[in-house]
């Protein structure tokens, strides 16, 4: 599972009805660096992202899109795996 974190952003911003030049004050940025982010040319930092979350008053949608149900899944699928390991281990 891959999260589109441009899209995301876009997600975020769009909802609070910002626009980019808008967003990009209140994110102490650019309006070029939103446009790159947006657009998957620079990578996201997490600060970045719960930042932007809190800014837009959309915690929501970036807790589900990143830890959708199949993340979640996945990581259960995991679980197993370590303890075993672990219990080799010790």
């Amino acid at each position: 599972m891959e999260v589109d974190f441009g899209k995301l952003v876009r997600t975020c911003r769009k909802r609070a009805k910002l626009s980019q030049e808008a967003f990009a004050d209140l994110m102490h940025t650019t309006q070029s660096t939103i446009s790159r982010i947006e657009k998957n040319l620079i990578a996201v930092e997490a600060r970045f992202l719960l930042r932007a979350a809190k800014v837009t008053n959309s915690e929501d949608v970036v807790i589900s899109s990143v830890f959708s149900m199949e993340a979640i899944m996945h990581a259960a699928q995991l679980v197993p795996m370590y303890i075993g390991g672990f219990s080799l281990w010790i």
